[in-house]
């Protein structure tokens, strides 16, 4: 029941949170760049298989709301978020 409620939950604020993407993003701080340089291995893997892989986890993924000083960086998140977008 619990988990119904959370799935439920979790769909209504995908579905807000991608109807508010704007089209202009904000610069990332600091802070929020050296986490997604550090924690994605954007250089290694393609987004697609780093969806293929972890996208079932990745419940409410934002890292694709900011623009990213390093463009390899910003174009991947980017194709991450699209590619989540598009597979649920």
């Amino acid at each position: 029941m619990n988990r119904t409620r959370l799935e439920t939950l979790t769909e209504r604020w995908r579905q807000r949170h991608d109807a508010r993407q704007p089209a202009a993003r904000p610069q990332a701080d600091p802070e929020r760049e050296a986490q997604a340089s550090t924690n994605f291995p954007f250089q290694s893997v393609a987004p697609s298989e780093y969806v293929a892989q972890h996208g079932a986890d990745m419940i409410g993924f934002t890292y694709d709301d900011v623009v990213y000083a390093d463009p390899e960086l910003d174009a991947w998140l980017r194709e991450v978020g699209r590619l989540l977008r598009e597979a649920r």
